[in-house]
């Protein structure tokens, strides 16, 4: 999508999880950038988006509430993009979060363990001051603490080094089943959109993630190719499902290059995102008062 065309920047993270600005620093950047919308995509939290959108007032930024969750399909990992959300902690997705909050906390403190038990000397303490005020906790701050410590040269190094694959530190994820994640998704209101289908495509899923619930896929993520953009656009376009589009921004020093509304969505598609998510909403409405 042409630059003079977006409006909205729909994938972004911050200091919540592993972003390196702060909300209120990113709000001010995309004000900067002339972009109207901005999405809060923090990794398995919502908890940046308060601040956010205090400061989207002040600056003339809408906020669109949203988060980034894991969910896996045969071993295959997939990144949902959740956008419109209820972020009440008593919503449906409210729930999911606090649940892999815990969990994510609980991975770190065996990620030190493990690594301690292989000779690098860390500890659970370290992760925390390395996450800082982070409610969602993750690989990049024990690679931070690694650094700390002397025992990479940089996030990245010790990412590689330490905590993929069957290297020491590795703990896996719980394994979230993609239609739990849906159905979370939607009864908080909001509208569920593959992230990123090109970086490590899987295209064979996407029919059958759409039967699931699925509501989109990000089409115009800035790592994708043209013929990327084209082709899951036309994707989404013959199930009758949405696009969405953003730069995946986390910083310049932790994603150098990424600039914030190198990508994004124009007016039209943003409005098919919050036709659908409307859709939802006024559904999880109605069930909450069928259930009292």
């Amino acid at each position: 999508m042409a630059k003079t065309e977006i409006v909205a920047d729909l994938h972004a993270h911050t200091t919540a999880s592993d972003g390196e600005w702060a909300p209120e620093a990113l709000v001010d950047a995309a004000a900067a950038a002339g972009l109207k919308v901005l999405a809060l995509t923090d990794h398995d939290t919502v908890a940046g988006v308060a601040r956010a959108a205090q400061r989207g007032r002040e600056r003339g930024v809408e906020i669109v509430p949203g988060c980034e969750l894991t969910a896996y399909h045969r071993n295959i990992e997939l990144h949902i993009l959740a956008f419109f959300v209820d972020t009440a902690k008593d919503s449906a997705l409210g729930a999911l979060l606090e649940r892999v909050r815990v969990q994510r906390r609980a991975r770190a403190v065996e990620m030190a363990a493990r690594l301690s038990q292989a000779g690098y000397a860390i500890t659970e303490e370290d992760i925390f001051a390395a996450a800082g005020d982070a409610e969602s906790i993750g690989k990049p701050h024990v690679a931070a603490a690694l650094v700390k410590r002397g025992h990479a040269r940089s996030v990245r190094d010790g990412l590689l080094r330490f905590l993929v694959g069957n290297a020491p530190g590795n703990v896996p994820k719980e394994q979230l089943a993609p239609e739990a994640v849906f159905a979370a998704v939607h009864g908080a209101g909001g509208v569920a959109v593959l992230a990123h289908p090109g970086i490590a495509p899987h295209d064979e899923l996407i029919p059958q993630l759409f039967r699931l619930g699925m509501d989109g896929v990000e089409a115009y993520h800035l790592s994708h190719s043209d013929v990327n953009r084209r082709f899951y656009a036309g994707l989404a376009r013959r199930y009758e499902k949405a696009v969405s589009g953003g730069s995946d921004f986390h910083g310049p020093g932790v994603k150098p290059g990424v600039t914030l509304g190198a990508s994004g969505v124009d007016e039209r598609t943003l409005a098919d995102l919050r036709k659908r998510a409307a859709v939802h909403a006024e559904r999880a409405s109605r069930e909450a008062v069928k259930s009292v």
